[in-house]
């Protein structure tokens, strides 16, 4: 029974009477699979090579069926095999991971963090885990973080902390600064403060601005629109006091006031806190990530029920042949449209490409020109969307999916459906067919922004030989509502109701 790679050579060496150094030709040959070697090799086996120096299975004694069914073992065994110092060391390796990631969940994916830092999709795959595996993962902390990801308590609970190092235009040697003025001085106790010890040591105002968006500051009282408000004023007003204090321009009324009474005033403008989308944008913008929550979690009731998501991706393009077998295979997504653009194909249409992301990872979306032409309008960035299609898995190519469908995703925030399931039934038959010119689509769209349901709305552009399918904020609730709107603006034969 073949577990190592050194027993082909082995067998080699013993039935067909093969030099360790020809032997170990042949294992690299079976693991590479190189097909014209093999071949080659199969020959020399199983019969030999006076002039090689081979004597071969079957003049020792071998059946010469027996010796071919036995290379045959042996090139579908080495296609997958280790060497045995190899798998000796993975097997170590996966004990020691095995146990730590068991007993130490929050410090081992610290560390698995850490050693990605840098890669977004990554670290927002293991923080995606770790919420599933009840594993708390703290924004960073202005008073707590270090450079990198750190366990932290929250509670009886072990967490991770976000680290630092991992939000844009916040150097190593403003970390550095941070963590040496905190561990000096004591922690901070609000932005004014921070800018007071902080301003013109290592920390800029582009670090300060980037630190507020990734939530540094939320533990200390104020909102995020309100530290964005004052920081930099108070650090303009920090290091003007040390430029004075340097060159000694103090004036004849500052001698009798205090340190305190020249400070600039400290207090808050009264101001409302940015929309929770917003924020997790800013978020995203300074590190590559959700942090505190993530958009999609208000559409996660409608996420679980579909059995393909970027996890999955992962586990096919990890399986036999890099998941190969796979492609082709129809699969139903959702996600956040993150970035999107068109462009002209060599025959002038038009298709589309875009990147879905859900909780743990990306995949790029390509629209071509019949499905763009129907769907592109509905391609909203930071929208979430369901997305239909097939895999595309080419070697040496990050995997693709080929849309057929794209609609809205349905979140718990969803206004609720109030129609009977004759009314529902109803709709999901219904289809509204508009033929018009092109110069007529924008009055139309005017029209029906105020009849916006479930019912699909076509426009036929006879001119130009195309229907299109109206975006979402097109279509319509009631279809005789939309043609008794439309009959002042069309004649009643370029208005159809189809019902299917």
């Amino acid at each position: 029974c073949m577990v190592y790679q050194e027993q082909v050579m082995q067998i080699v060496r013993d039935l067909a009477g093969y030099s360790y150094g020809r032997s170990d030709l042949v294992r690299r040959a079976m693991a590479k699979k190189k097909k014209d070697v093999m071949t080659k090799e199969r020959a020399l086996f199983v019969h030999g090579s006076e002039k090689e120096g081979i004597p071969g299975a079957v003049s020792r004694g071998v059946p010469a069926e027996v010796a071919e069914q036995i290379f045959d073992e042996m090139s579908s065994f080495a296609s997958y095999a280790f060497n045995k110092p190899h798998a000796a060391c993975y097997a170590v390796v996966a004990l020691r991971t095995g146990y730590l990631k068991c007993h130490y969940p929050a410090e081992f994916m610290a560390a698995l963090m850490n050693s990605f830092s840098g890669n977004s999709g990554k670290i927002a795959g293991y923080i995606y885990y770790c919420r599933q595996k009840d594993i708390p993962i703290l924004p960073p902390d202005i008073n707590r973080s270090m450079g990198k990801f750190t366990v932290a308590q929250k509670g009886k609970r072990s967490g991770i902390l976000f680290g630092m190092g991992s939000i844009k235009n916040v150097g190593e040697k403003a970390i550095e600064s941070i963590v040496r003025e905190r561990e000096r001085g004591g922690p901070f106790a609000d932005i004014f403060d921070f800018c007071r010890r902080m301003a013109g040591e290592d920390v800029n105002k582009r670090a300060v601005e980037s630190l507020i968006k990734a939530g540094c500051f939320d533990h200390l009282g104020a909102k995020r629109v309100q530290c964005m408000a004052v920081f930099e004023s108070a650090m303009d007003a920090q290091l003007n006091q040390k430029k004075q204090n340097v060159s000694g321009q103090v004036s004849f009324f500052d001698l009798g006031q205090s340190g305190e009474s020249m400070r600039t005033e400290e207090t808050y403008p009264p101001m409302q806190e940015y929309p929770l989308k917003e924020k997790l944008l800013q978020e995203k913008e300074v590190t590559g990530i959700y942090c505190s929550a993530h958009p999609l979690d208000e559409y996660t009731e409608e996420m679980n029920r579909l059995t393909f998501n970027t996890t999955a991706l992962m586990d096919i393009l990890e399986g036999p042949g890099g998941g190969i077998g796979e492609d082709g295979k129809k699969v139903v997504m959702g996600g956040m449209v993150v970035e999107s653009h068109a462009k002209a194909t060599k025959k002038g249409a038009m298709m589309g490409f875009m990147t879905l992301e859900d909780h743990a990872g990306q995949i790029e979306c390509l629209l071509f020109p019949k499905v763009y032409e129907r769907f592109g309008r509905q391609i909203n960035e930071d929208e979430a969307v369901l997305v239909s299609g097939r895999l595309s898995i080419r070697e040496d190519e990050d995997p693709k999916l080929l849309v057929d469908t794209i609609e809205p995703l349905k979140g718990s925030a969803s206004a609720p459906d109030t129609r009977t399931d004759a009314q529902r039934a109803k709709d999901a038959r219904e289809k509204v067919f508009l033929r018009m010119k092109r110069s007529q689509m924008g009055p139309i769209q005017a029209l029906l922004a105020d009849l916006q349901g479930p019912i699909p709305v076509y426009i036929n552009l006879p001119e130009e030989n195309i229907t299109l399918l109206c975006p979402r904020e097109m279509w319509v609730r009631s279809s005789e509502e939309a043609l008794e709107t439309l009959s002042a603006f069309l004649p009643e034969q370029d208005m159809k109701v189809v019902t299917k």
